[in-house]
């Protein structure tokens, strides 16, 4: 027998659900679940056929989920929903954000669609991980080493931690929970590379045994948000040498600098009085 045992991931006492099982085995009976960016199902609908899900992709190379009585699927656009305002309980993206071209508009979108004290799941790749990075070097050989110049690059969006909880807080989330998940490398499931994915994780298991390096480390991200409807973002553009409060330093409306002209060289902290050095103005 072996010595390993794997086990499903559960809340403890005072953790809330993260991971997506676990935020649809939570939702009560009857709520309105969006799976956004669904594929063939980000999760397997049948699991709670009391919920009210709506699904939808661009498109289903692998074929749509299965309808149902509770069960709707569309084809639409995530920067472009044609759903009405403060619908769903749930909105779930499951690695999608890093497919889209228009980042600011789906991101718009998921949060538009979510009722007021409702979540967000949200689950991206990291993009200083090796798992990331490999993904889009599969997609530059594709494109440009075997000439499959009309191929489009899948990731389009890059993720950091403190950039993805930002785009969120701008627009009245809040973080809840998160974590970090290693890479499976579920995506080498693709037919073309699917002969290669045992042996390729089989290597890196080897690498990390006999060193320590774990490229699969850290890969992803996995985060739920309450809608709360208040902006968690903020923006100081300076901090006072002398007391270390904060300050956002603009130019009057009325007497910008032309872009030719040498622009002011000191700005006065609004508590102390003491001037600072100013080099130029930062944007917000």
């Amino acid at each position: 027998m072996s010595p390993l045992r794997a086990e499903k991931p559960v809340p403890g006492e005072h953790e809330r659900p993260l991971f997506l099982r676990e935020v649809i085995a939570a939702m009560p009976q009857g709520a309105r679940v969006l799976d956004a960016g669904c594929g063939p199902g980000s999760w397997p609908h049948p699991i709670r056929p009391d919920l009210d899900i709506v699904a939808f992709d661009i498109k289903f190379p692998p074929g749509p989920p299965r309808r149902g009585r509770l069960v709707n699927v569309f084809r639409g656009d995530l920067a472009r929903l044609p759903l009405r305002s403060d619908l769903f309980d749930l909105t779930v993206c499951h690695y999608v954000l890093e497919h889209v071209t228009e980042l600011a508009a789906c991101c718009d979108e998921l949060v538009r669609v979510t009722k007021p004290g409702g979540q967000l799941y949200l689950s991206v790749p990291r993009a200083a991980a090796f798992d990331d990075r490999l993904y889009r070097f599969a997609g530059y050989f594709a494109k440009y080493g075997l000439m499959k110049f009309k191929k489009r690059l899948e990731h389009q969006q890059r993720f950091d931690f403190q950039g993805l909880v930002e785009l969120f807080y701008a627009r009245g989330m809040r973080l809840t929970g998160t974590a970090r998940v290693p890479a499976g490398f579920s995506w080498m499931n693709d037919p073309r590379t699917k002969p290669l994915q045992g042996m390729f994780t089989d290597t890196l298991a080897t690498l990390h045994r006999a060193t320590g390096l774990d490229l699969a480390a850290d890969a992803n991200f996995v985060m739920t948000f309450d809608k709360v409807g208040q902006v968690g973002l903020r923006t100081v553009t300076n901090v006072c040498r002398e007391c270390g409060e904060h300050a956002v330093v603009t130019f009057e409306p009325s007497a910008p600098p032309a872009p030719a002209e040498r622009g002011p060289t000191s700005w006065s902290c609004p508590y102390c009085h003491t001037r600072n050095p100013f080099g130029r103005q930062r944007q917000g």
